[in-house]
């Protein structure tokens, strides 16, 4: 038999509950094809600073996040929002204007701005988003040059937003890079200094990021400081995991290997959702590490990984 009819055949056979989703879904086309694959999930969003701009006569500026959280609801696919990323007139760089190229990664000089914004957002997308992820990789400086302090601040007043609009939303920890990417410092205690300030209050879900040899070392680590801080019964998400085919590091059929292979021991640790980084190649550079992480590439022509997920999500699933 045509092993593309297998396929198509495949495709039409819906599936739920994976537990798996990819990251930077863009349209409705995307959405669409994201639930044709079987993915449950997308990770993604539109940053503060990308919606409450108080610029060119707009306070607030919808337009990109509607259209993100509508063609969620019409595939099927849930959003894992991330929330993140100070506005200029909020920043706490000082001096700043909305033409500088790193005030968003400054915390917010006002926590009520934060909590505010958190709950119109909230409640804006009552019952379409249901999960939320505070910051991105914040034990790195090139997303967050915060304080820990400051990070557990934030979290609380988002928390306290969050649960303000309806109790049933889920806060998940800003995913930890729990490595240097080269860019910006990186704080390899984070994790623990957050929980030693008490910061788990705040937390529904911890989540990590996987790029690499490097889960069995990273899951552990989560574990054992969790279970340290008497956290050890919440569930732990990857919100982060690729592999690129850039020159020099993956094939496309090593990129495939690499990440069925880690979905199914993801599964197997009991990690609950895992999120695929990323859709589509961000450019055509082969030589850049970071243009290389899609599944398709950028003129959305399928990898091969693309075929090992189709039936990794309806078939393999059922017996790991």
């Amino acid at each position: 038999m045509n092993p593309f009819f297998i396929i198509f055949l495949l495709i039409s056979f819906s599936f739920n509950g994976s537990g798996i989703g990819v990251c930077k879904l863009e349209s409705n086309e995307d959405f669409t094809l994201a639930s044709q694959i079987g993915f449950e999930w997308h990770r993604g969003g539109v940053a503060w600073a990308g919606i409450e701009i108080r610029l060119w006569g707009y306070d607030f500026y919808w337009k990109e996040a509607d259209e993100i959280v509508n063609a969620s609801v019409k595939s099927g696919v849930k959003t894992l929002w991330t929330l993140a990323f100070t506005p200029w007139w909020c920043s706490s760089k000082g001096n700043v204007n909305y033409e500088d190229d790193d005030y968003y990664t400054y915390p917010p000089k006002d926590m009520k701005a934060w909590y505010n914004f958190t709950k119109v957002i909230a409640t804006r997308y009552k019952g379409k988003i249901t999960s939320w992820e505070i910051w991105n990789e914040e034990d790195l400086s090139y997303f967050w040059k915060g304080s820990v302090e400051q990070y557990v601040e934030l979290m609380k007043y988002a928390y306290m937003a969050l649960k303000e609009v309806d109790e049933n939303n889920t806060v998940v920890m800003g995913g930890l890079a729990l490595g240097s990417a080269g860019t910006g410092s990186y704080n390899p205690n984070f994790l623990e200094e957050f929980l030693e300030l008490g910061g788990g209050k705040y937390v529904d879900v911890y989540a990590f990021h996987v790029y690499g040899d490097t889960l069995m070392e990273r899951y552990e680590y989560m574990k054992n400081v969790l279970k340290k801080y008497g956290e050890e019964a919440k569930p732990i998400w990857v919100t982060e995991f690729g592999a690129s085919t850039c020159d020099g590091c993956y094939s496309q059929l090593e990129q495939a290997i690499y990440i069925i292979s880690g979905l199914m021991k993801m599964r197997e640790l009991g990690i609950e959702n895992v999120m695929i980084y990323e859709m589509k190649d961000s450019g055509n550079n082969s030589r850049e590490w970071e243009d290389n992480l899609g599944i398709f590439k950028a003129d959305y022509s399928p990898k091969i990984v693309v075929y090992f997920l189709i039936v990794y999500l309806r078939l393999l699933h059922l017996i790991t």
